[in-house]
């Protein structure tokens, strides 16, 4: 099932919304990301395809390219 992450600026930093429900803030764009990406892989069987979206100064959501993941080695 497709799945959009809005991350959105808010009063007290960034946050993302899944399904209407806002996330907790987080100080920085980043931070929120990484929590949106860790809440996706946390419901990997429900979210097949999530979405991550980044709301604009202009009010427009435009995707977020996903990242490949690094390992260390």
């Amino acid at each position: 099932m497709e799945k959009c992450f809005d991350i959105i600026p808010h009063a007290t930093g960034w946050i993302y919304v899944l399904d209407g429900k806002r996330s907790a803030s987080y100080p920085s764009y980043g931070l929120a990301l990484k929590a949106a990406k860790s809440h996706a892989e946390r419901e990997l069987e429900t979210l097949r395809r999530p979405i991550f979206r980044r709301q604009e100064v202009s009010g427009e959501m435009i995707k977020v390219m996903p990242q490949p993941p690094t390992h260390s080695l």
